[in-house]
């Protein structure tokens, strides 16, 4: 029987890859930085863009989930849009970079960067192909009622952290009002 896309079931999939996503983003900055960063936008540890991703995803690649070459192709072309858009937004509302690859060969306004376009495309294969087969098997086993109360608590708090990690962007680009574009981050990721 396929996998039934309701609201607590993509809402489910945006919390697990939310937070997987912060935790891959976590070891990657350890790993290149040699220490620890909170890389989300977010203080809980949560990375929408992530979560967000693999909603969609799930119900628009149902069809082509079994093509190695439309996983890799939708991986490259779809994240690092993602990525790019998402990357401008900021720098445009809260003048601040999350993010910067412009130290990276093949890179476009430092957002987004031919290395990690070929990673998410291989990324989408391994995700769709292993992993999000065994987190919608998951889910299922979840009652109903659970996942309506995972859904509403997680929700409020998401709601709640979105708001105060606005506000504390919204002040820290009030703070640096005439200075040029500030990275948030100090590795140059």
């Amino acid at each position: 029987m396929p996998f039934e896309y309701g609201f607590y079931e993509l809402f489910l999939i945006f919390f697990f890859w939310g937070i997987a996503g912060w935790i891959v983003e976590g070891i990657d900055m350890r790993i290149e930085a040699g220490e620890f960063q909170n890389r989300g936008f977010l203080h809980m540890p949560f990375c929408p863009m992530y979560g967000l991703g693999m909603a969609f995803a799930s119900v628009g690649l149902r069809d082509v989930k079994d093509s190695y070459l439309a996983l890799f192709v939708f991986g490259i072309t779809f994240c690092s849009v993602v990525e790019y858009i998402v990357g401008g937004i900021l720098e445009k509302l809260f003048h601040s970079k999350w993010w910067d690859y412009s130290h990276m060969r093949f890179n476009i306004k430092g957002r987004v960067c031919l290395r990690n376009a070929v990673l998410f495309g291989f990324g989408a294969i391994l995700v769709f192909r292993l992993v999000q087969p065994a987190v919608e098997d998951a889910i299922v086993r979840i009652p109903v009622n659970i996942r309506a109360a995972i859904t509403m608590i997680f929700g409020i708090a998401f709601v709640i952290d979105t708001a105060a990690s606005v506000r504390r962007a919204w002040e820290r680009r009030k703070n640096h009002e005439g200075d040029e574009l500030m990275l948030i981050f100090k590795a140059h990721r």
